[in-house]
């Protein structure tokens, strides 16, 4: 008798899944995985949450840095703006449901709209917001590795995603200079700030210290338990029928994933801040040295 899960795959095995990398796979190399996808499947994405795991840990012991994400859309059902306070916001909000959604109104919601289309056999897509408290300033560079070029390139190598913002994202183009604008202002402590954050924490390509927010979006589960037409190896087109268990809505899912991404991007972009401009900084009046996790630690002088 063969596994349930060689079942599930054996039709699959002939044909190419919508919208699934299958076709492009075999368009590339000339041979796929049948049982799971493999590379194209989300269970790769176990490594990356787990050395996420121990990149936030450095992040927090570090700079006090603390990247959370959640769902803040499914289909139609979008969180409205300000309904979930960035500055407060905490990992048990948002893990207090299975949709992994800080406002409790609204992940009935969403968790409503997942299970309207499970009992169609159909899926629906997502967004996840992500965001970054007590990001160091002077993270990334100028040109080419700008820190919002790097987070782009983590979170859309994770599979299932299609967009991503950052700050106020492609909403700023229906604003005018002066509407999006953050101006700067010196705040109580004597630190440089800006009043409004539609920057999302990162200007030219390198971080100013305010809360990095971003969004990025998932495509409906491609899997879903209705006929498809689709054309197997041979170039014949036939129906497919997919069977197995999959996810209505990955967006849940992806909460995680999308969190040990942006962890380690940080990890990296602190050590090239540390490695560029800490250990012999220019102007120690403007330049934060990266100490807050070691009291003792004092950035070498020229």
């Amino acid at each position: 008798m063969m596994p349930f899960y060689f079942q599930d795959y054996k039709k699959m095995s002939i044909a190419y899944r919508p919208s699934h990398a299958d076709a492009t796979y075999d368009m590339k190399y000339g041979v796929r995985a049948v049982q799971g996808g493999g590379r194209s499947s989300a269970r790769e994405t176990i490594g990356r949450v787990a050395s996420g795991a121990i990149a936030k840990k450095i992040l927090k012991q570090f700079s006090g840095t603390e990247v959370l994400a959640y769902v803040s859309q499914v289909q139609q059902v979008l969180l409205p703006d300000g309904s979930v306070d960035h500055d407060t916001v905490t990992l048990d909000q948002i893990e207090s449901n299975i949709v992994r959604c800080p406002n409790p109104e609204y992940a009935e919601k969403m968790i409503a709209a997942i299970d309207a289309v499970r009992i169609r056999g159909d899926s629906v897509g997502g967004v996840v917001t992500c965001i970054v408290r007590n990001a160091p300033r002077g993270l990334g560079s100028p040109v080419f590795d700008k820190l919002e070029a790097e987070l782009a390139k983590a979170v859309m190598s994770v599979p299932a995603s299609k967009g991503f913002e950052l700050g106020s994202g492609f909403s700023g183009a229906f604003l005018t200079g002066s509407e999006h604008n953050d101006e700067f202002y010196t705040d109580e402590h004597g630190r440089i700030r800006t009043r409004t954050n539609r920057s999302g924490g990162i200007q030219g390509g390198i971080s100013n210290g305010e809360i990095i927010n971003m969004r990025v979006a998932f495509k409906p589960t491609p899997a879903i338990s209705r006929k498809q037409h689709t054309v197997t190896r041979e170039k014949k087109e036939i129906e497919l029928l997919v069977h197995g268990r999959h996810d209505p809505c990955v967006a849940p899912r992806a909460v995680p994933v999308v969190e040990a991404m942006v962890a380690l991007v940080l990890v990296d972009q602190l050590m090239a801040q540390y490695a560029q401009c800490n250990l012999f900084p220019i102007n120690a009046e403007l330049q934060e040295p990266l100490s807050l996790g070691f009291p003792n630690f004092e950035p070498a002088m020229i």
